[in-house]
C-alpha cells in the first residue's frame, strides 16, 4: 500500500507532465489538476498513516517517511494547491497581454507539475544521495520556470539561480560523499552507508573531522538552496521574475524543502559533533540573515522583491531557532515551517494579481490599493502584517517561541539581536503595506478591476494564520510534538 501511494504521489505528476506540454487551455489546467489531485490524496494519505502510526518505509528501505517527513510533505502540497489553484488566471492574464506565447500554457503546467515532483520526492528518501538528486532537481525544473517568459531580466535571473544553486547543491554534494566516507570506516561499503535513519544511529561513532567538514558544506550548499546569507542573492531576482505562482511555491515549498535537507545532515552531525559548533554556524547565519535583509526590506521599491528578502528573513529565524534547540524553541519552528509556508503562497499570488493590475513592480507606483483594488490589496497587505508577526497571527507565536526558547537555552544575547531586528522589520513591511492601501494613487496608473469574489479563496491562508494565533487545534499540536520528538535528538 504503501509502495503505492509513493508511486502516485511521484508518478502522476511526472505522466501528466507529457501530454500537458504540448496541450492548452481548459484541457492544459484539467491535467494539471488532475495529476496534482490524484498525488495530494496520496500524499495526504500517506502522511496521515504516519502521524498516526509511526515512520513507514517501501522499495526496501530507500522511502523512509517519518514525522517530520510527512509534515514537509503536506506543507508542499498546501502550498503548491494553493499555487496551481492561482495560476490559470494568472497565467491566462500572461498570454492575453503577450508576455507569454499560447505554447507557454503547455509548458508551464507540464514543468509546475514536474516542479511539484520533484519536490515531494525530497521527504520521502531515506538515503542521503538520492535526497541530493531530489534536491538538483528541484534547482533544474524550476529555472525553467522562473525564465519561461524569456525577458532579458527573467533569463538573467534563471541563469544566476541555475549557477548559483548547482555550485551550492555541489557543495552538498561534497557533503555527502564526506558523510559517506566517514559512516563506510563504521558499516563498510554497506547499501544503507547512506541513510538517515542508520546515521543518525551510529552517529556518535562516525569520524569527527569528516563530519564537521561535511556539515560546512552541507550548510554552504543547502543553505545556498534555503536562501541563507551569505548565499542568498540568486533569490531576491529569482522569486521577483518568476511567475508570482512560481514564486509562492519556491518560497513556501522550496525553501522548506530544502530546510528539511540541512536539517537532516544537522541532526546527524549533532549526534557526532556535540552542539556547540553546528548550532553555533546555525545562530550565526541565522542572525546575519536577519540583519542584511532588513534594511533591503526598509528600501525596497520592488513588491516582489519585498516578499523575497522576507522569505531571507524568515529563513534566518528558522536556522536560528534550530541552532537554538530546546522543546520551546523547536515547537516554533515547526509551526512557523508552515505558516511562512501557506502565508508567502498567499501573498505571492495577491502580489501578483496587483502587478497584472497595476502593470508594475514598483511600490511608488501602487498606492491607494484599498480603493482601486481592494481584494488583491486587502489580502496583500493583511498577509503582510500577518507575516510580520501582528497579533493574533499565528507568527506572533512562532516568533516569539523562538526568542523566548533562546533565552532558555542560554542565548540571550542573541535572542535579543533578533526580536530587534523582527520589530524593525515589522515596521517596515507595515509601512510598505499601509501606503499599499492607503497611499495616494498615482495619476495615469489604469486598474483592471477583478470581480468582487475573485479573489476569495486567498483568504484561506490568512484565516488559517489567524485562528493559530489563537488556538491551536490537537491534531495539529499531536504533529508538532511528533516532529519535535525527531528535531529533538539534538541535546546540549
Amino acid at each position: 500500500m504503501t509502495e503505492a501511494l509513493v508511486l502516485a504521489l511521484v508518478g502522476l505528476p511526472m505522466v501528466a507532465a507529457i501530454p500537458a506540454w504540448w496541450s492548452r487551455g481548459v484541457v492544459a489546467v484539467g491535467l494539471a489538476w488532475a495529476a496534482f489531485g490524484g498525488a495530494a490524496a496520496a500524499g495526504v494519505a500517506l502522511a496521515v498513516a504516519v502521524l498516526a502510526g509511526g515512520p513507514v518505509s517501501a522499495f526496501g528501505g530507500t522511502v523512509v517517511v517519518d514525522a517530520l517527513g510527512a509534515y514537509v510533505l503536506l506543507v508542499i502540497l498546501a502550498v503548491a494547491g494553493l499555487a496551481l489553484g492561482g495560476s490559470p488566471r494568472y497565467v491566462g492574464h500572461e498570454i492575453a497581454s503577450g508576455a507569454l506565447h499560447p505554447p507557454d500554457e503547455g509548458r508551464y503546467y507540464a514543468l509546475f507539475l514536474t516542479f511539484v515532483a520533484s519536490l515531494v520526492a525530497v521527504p520521502l528518501f531515506d538515503n542521503l544521495g538520492l535526497l541530493w538528486v531530489a534536491i538538483e532537481a528541484t534547482t533544474i525544473v524550476s529555472a525553467l520556470l522562473v525564465g519561461i517568459t524569456r525577458t532579458p531580466e527573467a533569463i538573467e535571473a534563471a541563469w544566476k539561480y541555475l549557477v548559483l544553486g548547482t555550485v551550492g547543491v555541489g557543495f552538498a554534494l561534497l557533503a555527502t560523499i564526506l558523510a559517506y566516507a566517514s559512516s563506510v570506516g563504521v558499516l563498510g561499503e554497506s547499501s544503507d552507508a547512506l541513510a538517515w535513519t542508520r546515521l543518525v544511529s551510529i552517529a556518535p561513532a562516525l569520524d569527527p573531522g569528516l563530519m564537521r567538514l561535511a556539515f560546512v558544506f552541507a550548510l554552504a550548499g543547502y543553505g545556498t538552496k534555503v536562501g541563507l546569507v551569505p548565499f542568498h542573492t540568486w533569490l531576491p531576482d529569482a522569486h521577483s521574475q518568476a511567475p508570482s505562482p512560481v514564486s509562492a511555491v519556491l518560497s513556501g515549498a522550496s525553501l522548506a524543502a530544502a530546510l528539511y535537507a540541512l536539517v537532516r545532515f544537522y541532526l546527524v552531525a549533532v549526534g557526532t559533533l556535540g552542539p556547540q559548533m553546528p548550532a553555533t554556524l546555525l545562530v550565526a547565519l541565522g542572525l546575519l540573515s536577519l540583519a542584511v535583509a532588513l534594511p533591503f526590506m526598509v528600501a525596497q521599491e520592488d513588491l516582489k522583491r519585498l516578499l523575497a528578502y522576507s522569505s531571507v528573513e524568515h529563513m534566518g529565524l528558522l536556522a536560528l531557532g534550530i541552532g537554538f534547540g530546546g522543546p520551546v524553541a523547536i515547537a516554533g519552528v515547526i509551526l512557523h515551517v508552515g505558516l511562512h509556508g501557506l502565508l508567502k503562497a498567499g501573498l505571492f499570488l495577491a502580489a501578483g494579481e496587483l502587478v497584472q493590475q497595476y502593470g508594475t513592480r514598483r511600490l511608488a507606483r501602487i498606492r491607494g490599493g484599498l480603493r482601486d483594488a481592494p481584494e488583491a490589496s486587502g489580502a496583500l497587505a493583511v498577509g503582510i502584517l500577518l507575516l510580520a508577526g501582528l497579533p493574533p497571527s499565528g507568527i506572533f507565536i512562532t516568533e516569539f517561541a523562538i526568542v523566548v526558547g533562546g533565552v532558555l537555552r542560554g542565548y540571550g544575547p542573541a535572542a535579543a539581536i533578533a526580536a530587534l531586528l523582527l520589530a524593525l522589520s515589522f515596521v517596515a513591511v507595515a509601512f510598505h503595506g499601509f501606503r499599499l492601501l492607503w497611499g495616494r494613487p498615482v495619476p495615469g496608473i489604469t486598474i483592471r478591476r477583478p470581480g468582487r469574489t475573485t479573489l476569495a479563496w486567498l483568504a484561506v491562508p490568512l484565516v488559517a494564520a489567524a485562528i493559530v494565533g489563537v488556538w491551536v487545534p490537537a491534531p495539529l499540536a499531536d504533529v508538532l510534538a511528533s516532529v519535535g520528538s525527531i528535531l529533538g535528538v539534538r541535546g546540549g
